[in-house]
C-alpha cells in the first residue's frame, strides 16, 4: 500500500501525503498488532525523511 502511495511521486506530493487516514479510512490500522503498527510508522518515517532530504537537495 506504501508502495503505491508513493511510487513515482515526487518528493512535495510524498510529504503532502497522510498514510494513517488512508489506512483508518480503509479500516486496515485496527488490524495491524502493536509491533506491525510500529513497523509502519517507522518505514513512514523513513519515507517522508528521505524525501525531505531529497526536497532539500534541490533546493
Amino acid at each position: 500500500i506504501l508502495f503505491a502511495l508513493y511510487s513515482g511521486k515526487p518528493a512535495k506530493e510524498i510529504l503532502s501525503v497522510d498514510p494513517f487516514s488512508i489506512f483508518d479510512k480503509m479500516g486496515l490500522r485496527e488490524h495491524l498488532t502493536p509491533q506491525r503498527s510500529n513497523g509502519l510508522r517507522s518505514m513512514v518515517n523513513r519515507i517522508r525523511a528521505d524525501a525531505n532530504a531529497a526536497q532539500m537537495a534541490v533546493s
